[in-house]
């Protein structure tokens, strides 16, 4: 008969396969189209590459490991999960900075060359990959703050003592619900800028509905996935830890699920919503060009990912 174990192994595995798929299908097709070689098209690749490896860990090392009862592979949990954290924020900054690259491609379009330009983008990355990597050897490695594998959760959890409480509750919890929030206002304003540059020089009457549609549905995405966003954090960071051990099928979905399926989404909305990406897969139309900073008067469809997780 199947374990407990063997079954939470299978739940992660299968969605945390298509988190592979798709990630991973997001961050390779953009090499190859020619209109997503530019700024927004170097981040969405870092949003993916992060978003892709947290799924392919799940996948490929977590999935067996809980399924062979691995035990090699759970003495270095904490490694793993260390790298989980690194993959976190590099997707978790991606997702800001795209949000800034929409807001600066609205806000400012003359000097949006300048500002998102390749060498410029590739100094930001750069940044946030280094803000991503280096302080997490103090906060995790230096002050012995280990986020490891819990058997009896099938959960990453962060050790149970003062200090690292401190870092999970302030570097952790409270950091990314501020910058899920700051994505959320970027993103309203955004959208806010859009619509009031058409009422001032085209007049309301013939801002099309299907355009106000667009927006419209483009800000709902941004709400409800911050939303979906800030649950997650909720559950992870306040209920799963005071969860009674008879509980661990609760406390594996409000964190381990709920954690894989948000990255997994990550990548079938950058999928969806990118023409692109689905004419290219199908083979069904050419690229063309939908530069971020084509068209100060509208949110280009290729920045209509606002997708924001753990």
């Amino acid at each position: 008969m199947i374990s407990s174990d063997q079954i939470a192994a299978l739940a992660i595995f299968s969605i945390s396969s298509i988190g592979v798929l798709a990630n991973w299908t997001v961050a390779i097709l953009i090499r190859r189209l020619p209109s997503l070689k530019n700024s927004f098209g170097m981040l969405t690749t870092s949003q993916s590459i992060g978003d892709a490896v947290i799924s392919t860990i799940f996948a490929f090392l977590i999935a067996p490991m809980c399924f062979f009862n691995l035990e090699y592979l759970k003495t270095y949990s904490s490694v793993i999960g260390h790298v989980l954290i690194i993959a976190y924020e590099i997707s978790t900054y991606s997702h800001l900075c795209i949000s800034l690259n929409r807001f600066c491609a609205i806000v400012a379009p003359i000097k949006y060359e300048n500002i998102f330009s390749i060498p410029n983008t590739n100094k930001l990355i750069a940044f946030f990959w280094a803000s991503a990597t280096l302080p997490s050897f103090y906060l995790y490695v230096y002050n012995d703050c280990k986020f490891y594998f819990a058997d009896i959760f099938w959960v990453f959890t962060f050790s149970d003592n003062p200090v690292c409480n401190t870092i999970a509750w302030y570097a952790g919890f409270l950091k990314y619900n501020s910058i899920v929030i700051s994505i959320v206002i970027i993103d309203v304003i955004t959208v806010s800028k859009v619509r009031s540059y058409k009422a001032k020089v085209f007049g309301i009457s013939t801002h099309s509905a299907s355009k106000s549609s667009y927006e419209m549905n483009f800000l709902k995405q941004a709400c409800l996935q911050a939303f979906v966003f800030v649950c997650e954090l909720v559950t992870y960071f306040l209920i799963t830890p005071k969860m009674d051990p008879s509980e661990r099928w609760a406390c594996f979905v409000l964190s381990t699920v709920a954690w894989i399926s948000v990255h997994t989404l990550d990548g079938i909305i950058t999928l969806s919503f990118n023409k692109e990406f689905t004419n290219t897969i199908f083979g069904n139309a050419k690229p063309t060009d939908l530069s971020t900073a084509a068209e100060p008067a509208e949110i280009p469809s290729n920045v209509g990912s606002t997708s924001l997780r753990l």
